[in-house]
């Protein structure tokens, strides 16, 4: 077999069909375009996300007793590093608590307190695993049975709500992908099934002569993935500006060179599928 020949048909093809080309280039351009900002915005939502959950989710106050003695308090926070659930542990003195205090509120304020009411507090992050209200329930028994802690107070309506974010967000994009995956699949396919009725005499006389399925399948296949990497080249450039024009925005972008890379290769991808599929149909084995 002579590779040039499969290229040479490809381009062929390529070239005949040019408002059906054009129309499945654009819409493979389109398509992984959106699936790039689609990923550019999962990624900065599950970061936003993820920063959200790193907040302090639970305050433990400490009991005063405990407090003013430095062993049994360093013992409290050690129980309380050792819960599964904690990912880090700030202990707010009654200092430090009462300069907050001083900065969120005005003098008028400050004047009605005669001293420092606020008692010791442990602050907790959630590991990013344990970042649901279920674990948070979990950690609020265990907590209640550290020796010591005298009260709790924990972000359960925050909790929930990042959890219907989370969930909304992966069902919304999962129903995105499969409509954006679809799409430029039926149009190459539609596009290969008029090039292969354009060349249907030619095909006819090739099979009279004996040549395999494989030998004029092969130029459709490539004509397709051409279609593909030509569609993903067009994302990478739009992406790459729409990247420069939101230079001053702090947006997570991922690695580029990979990204321009998988343009190039899902569109082949895509384009050898909606070939293949085209080809299975209107070519007899």
């Amino acid at each position: 077999m002579n590779p040039f020949y499969f290229i040479k048909e490809a381009f062929r093809g390529f070239y005949q069909a040019k408002l059906m080309t054009f129309v499945s280039v654009a819409t493979i351009g389109l398509t992984l375009f959106l699936l790039a900002c689609m990923a550019v915005a999962y990624l900065n939502v599950y970061l936003g996300l993820r920063a959200v959950g790193r907040r302090v989710a639970v305050i433990v106050y400490v009991k005063d007793a405990v407090a003013s003695d430095t062993a049994r308090l360093a013992a409290v926070v050690e129980q309380v590093k050792g819960c599964p659930q904690v990912a880090s542990v700030h202990v707010v003195d009654k200092k430090e608590a009462w300069d907050r205090f001083k900065e969120q509120n005005d003098s008028a304020m400050l004047q009605a307190v005669d001293e420092n009411p606020f008692p010791v507090s442990l602050e907790l992050s959630l590991a990013e695993k344990s970042q649901s209200a279920e674990a948070l329930e979990t950690l609020s028994r265990e907590l209640s049975n550290i020796e010591g802690v005298e009260d709790l107070q924990m972000s359960r309506q925050e909790m929930k709500r990042l959890e219907r974010y989370k969930t909304l967000f992966l069902i919304g994009s999962f129903f995105l992908l499969v409509v954006l995956v679809v799409a430029p699949i039926v149009v190459i396919s539609n596009t290969i099934k008029l090039t292969i009725y354009a060349r249907r005499e030619l095909i006819r006389n090739m099979h009279f002569v004996g040549a395999t399925p494989a030998y004029i399948k092969a130029p459709f296949i490539l004509e397709g993935m051409l279609q593909g990497v030509c569609g993903g080249i067009i994302a990478a450039a739009a992406l790459l500006l729409v990247k420069a024009a939101l230079s001053h925005f702090l947006l997570a972008w991922g690695p580029w060179y990979l990204a321009c890379t998988l343009f190039i290769a899902t569109g082949a991808l895509f384009g050898c599928i909606g070939s293949m599929s085209a080809v299975r149909k209107f070519l007899v084995s």
